[in-house]
């Protein structure tokens, strides 16, 4: 009898092999040929669920924003860490969060010139914003605050992450924190405040308890 093969897990197994050849090779690296190979499978069992080489970084796409927003919302869910430790999830900090955004940036450059990709990015930006968004509601922002912030916010941390990509002996994960925590400082005193005192950027946060903050002690220095 032929062995039978879960859809769903060879889907994210081939998404999981896709990104680590992006990262470690650029989207030329992804070839149904190597997923193969890495894979330990023929083609034709690759193609059978991705009949093209599109709907396999679509895939790996969705599979890396996916896993990055879950590791976001662990961070947020235990109620131990402040604003800044949230977003840092962003960051490419440590392995993993690198190797996301060098898929990401492989993405971006194939968008650019895909409609139906650029579509996809920008849904998965509008999500971005949203949870930039209820995080600095949960923190102390006022809603209108919040909606100017998130996209100030998510510009920050772009631009943090694309040069720390590019240049990581200037921007180690200290600075890469050292600029997001600045910037979270400026917005609590300036145009873009809080109508009330904001959660400092090193309190914890209440999982559950938007518009409450919870007293906390400061996170620890990087």
């Amino acid at each position: 009898m032929p062995i039978a093969i879960d859809r769903a897990q060879r889907s994210a197994d081939v998404a999981r092999v896709a990104a680590q050849l992006i990262a470690q090779g650029g989207l030329e690296a992804v070839t149904f040929r190597n997923l193969a190979a890495a894979l330990g499978c023929s083609t034709t069992a690759i193609s059978h669920y991705f009949p093209t080489r599109n709907d396999v970084l679509v895939a790996t796409y969705t599979y890396i924003a996916d896993r990055a927003q879950a590791r976001r919302a662990q961070v947020q869910a235990d109620g131990k860490h402040g604003v800044a430790e949230v977003l840092q999830q962003i960051l490419p900090i440590g392995e993993d969060q690198s190797d996301d955004w060098k898929v990401w940036l492989c993405f971006w450059t194939s968008a650019l010139f895909d409609p139906a990709l650029a579509q996809i990015q920008q849904a998965r930006n509008e999500v971005t914003r949203g949870e930039i968004r209820q995080l600095l509601v949960a923190s102390g922002w006022s809603a209108a605050a919040s909606r100017d912030l998130s996209r100030q916010m998510m510009t920050t941390i772009y631009g943090i992450a694309i040069q720390a990509i590019f240049d990581p002996a200037q921007w180690r994960p200290a600075q890469q924190r050292k600029a997001l925590q600045h910037v979270l400082a400026l917005a609590s005193i300036g145009d873009a405040g809080p109508r009330r005192a904001p959660l400092p950027a090193g309190k914890r946060l209440r999982a559950g308890r938007a518009g409450r903050p919870a007293p906390g002690s400061p996170d620890k220095p990087a």
